[in-house]
């Protein structure tokens, strides 16, 4: 394999891995649109009914078939109803690291993405010095520029690339870490509301 070759992999790689990160970035931002819109239904409809006095089966059945973490949250909540206060809250926690899982889905790979592309653009270059160095020793007397220009360039290209990927991925992460803190705080919220509620 030549050293050209293993360059245009790596160039290869990098794209995928652009592309990847864009289809979770896209995927995650329309997720997240929506959970937080239904959480702040599920937090308003919870402060407006907080004196009813069927405030569960009203939470079961208006929020039920919810498909945000917050709105899973609360349904499970309100149908523990039963337990004490004191397993209750335990429950509460048990449910609030259940709803983890969902929240941090896809985000380890944009991570990833961070950490290997500026990695790729480094093989990139060297692959691509590699080149430079290979059109200086071709034995032919005098060197040929274009080869080494080229080999340069690409070099450039690839850390540049690579390292482009990089803020790209990561500003999206660090985006969406704070619409999972975002999201965990109204699922606290929610059930604090709701065992306060429970309590009164």
């Amino acid at each position: 394999m030549s050293f050209t070759m293993a360059h245009d992999i790596t160039m290869y790689l990098m794209t995928v891995a652009i592309l990847l990160a864009t289809y979770i970035i896209v995927e995650r931002a329309l997720y997240f649109s929506a959970v937080l819109r239904e959480g702040k239904a599920v937090d308003q409809y919870l402060r407006i009914h907080r004196q009813d006095k069927t405030l569960r089966d009203e939470l079961i059945q208006q929020f039920g078939s919810g498909k945000s973490p917050q709105a899973q949250a609360l349904t499970e909540v309100a149908e523990a109803n039963a337990l004490p206060h004191d397993e209750m809250e335990y429950f509460v926690q048990s449910v609030y690291i259940s709803k983890q899982d969902v929240l941090n889905r896809r985000l380890w790979i944009l991570d990833t993405i961070v950490t290997l592309s500026p990695l790729m653009g480094l093989l990139g270059t060297i692959l691509g010095i590699i080149d430079a160095f290979h059109s200086l020793s071709s034995g032919q007397g005098s060197a040929d520029p274009a080869g080494v220009s080229r080999g340069i360039g690409t070099a450039l290209f690839a850390t540049g690339f690579g390292i482009l990927i990089a803020l790209y991925s990561m500003m999206f992460y660090n985006y969406f870490t704070n619409k999972v803190e975002q999201v965990n705080n109204q699922i606290k919220l929610i059930s604090l509301a709701f065992l306060a509620n429970r309590g009164a």
